[in-house]
């Protein structure tokens, strides 16, 4: 297993260095220190040829003008905050509105746009580079200066684990993600590529794509991916649900289940190459996100964003996203590749 570090250029005077690791299996992944970005995920089929498992950009400006948080971790609070405000203890927050009327994944300085400090590490049996951030209070209107520490690994089972941590010296809401674009199929669209989410239920929402409070279940609607389902037999089913119109896709939080150990919330399977993904996770909601089925906007990837529930800051009724001084916020993610 190996570590390559390379120079992908310069913003605001700080390098940005390209973390390639590797395993013996040739599988590799390249890291950015620009945004904690995951810029590829090279996976061998079963042929032994190589799959591109992600959308990429091949510049840093590409990734500094990019709207879409493509391959970056997300935070101070991925997805929406109702209105951009939140009360705690008392006090009344005004957070960035760059999402519409809402706050949007963490406001106009997310963590998507941060040069983060690096620090890579190599054994026989992973390869691990380690991102640290440290967000001051105020940042984005949110309380509190939070400390962050990101470390990705690879390891010879073909799994890329990222675990996030977090401390604060102020109470505050905290949801980190991570925000790829998968692309397991060469197709040019996602409908064929299979997929499974373990969860009943997903979190209603208005047409702002804010939670209502309220919870829809998934059976006898696009939602249900509770057996490993086509996207496309999903999305054209006879029987709709205005949540899914709305969107005309996939924008949604799905409420998932208490999975056994060892088991996954999620898995992506591509027929055509053979790739797989299991997914991983310890936080309680999952975004699925494949832009507009039903219009041109269609991505030819697919999110899948572990989180907390949008809006849960001002919904108490949902899991709770708020981390006092002294504990120690932990989020997981795990994407196991096989073919």
């Amino acid at each position: 297993m190996k570590i390559n570090v390379s120079a992908f250029g310069e913003v605001a005077g700080e390098v940005v260095n390209a973390f390639t690791l590797s395993n013996d299996n040739g599988m590799s992944v390249t890291l950015l220190n620009y945004g904690g970005i995951i810029k590829e995920i090279q996976v061998p089929n079963a042929e032994g040829e190589l799959v591109s498992c992600v959308q990429s950009y091949n510049t840093l400006q590409d990734y500094i003008d990019d709207p879409s948080y493509r391959g970056a971790i997300v935070g101070r609070y991925a997805n929406r905050i109702g209105h951009g405000t939140f009360t705690l203890n008392g006090v009344q927050y005004a957070l960035d509105k760059n999402g519409g009327a809402h706050n949007l994944h963490g406001g106009l300085a997310g963590f998507h746009k941060k040069v983060w400090a690096a620090k890579t590490q190599e054994s026989d049996d992973k390869v691990s580079v380690t991102f640290t951030l440290t967000s001051p209070d105020g940042e984005g209107g949110f309380p509190g200066t939070v400390n962050v520490e990101a470390c990705y690994s690879l390891n010879q089972d073909n799994e890329l684990c990222l675990v996030i941590t977090a401390n604060t010296d102020q109470e505050t809401p905290l949801s980190f993600t991570q925000h790829a674009y998968f692309t397991l199929s060469n197709d040019a669209k996602v409908g064929n590529t299979l997929l499974h989410i373990d969860a009943d239920k997903v979190t209603d929402a208005d047409t702002t794509l804010l939670p209502t409070g309220d919870l829809v279940d998934v059976a006898n609607t696009p939602f249900d991916f509770t057996t490993l389902t086509a996207i496309k037999q999903r999305a054209e089913q006879i029987n709709s649900h205005p949540l899914f119109d709305r969107v005309g896709g996939y924008d949604h939080n799905y409420v998932l289940r208490n999975a056994p150990e060892h088991s996954p919330q999620a898995i992506v399977k591509a027929l055509d190459t053979g790739i797989t993904m299991a997914l991983f996770t310890n936080l309680p909601g999952l975004q699925f996100y494949t832009g507009g089925l039903k219009s041109d906007d269609q991505l030819g990837a697919l999110c899948l964003e572990p989180q907390h529930f949008p809006d849960a800051p001002n919904k108490p009724e949902f899991p709770n996203c708020f981390v006092k001084p002294g504990e120690t916020f932990t989020a997981s993610m795990r994407y196991k590749f096989s073919a």
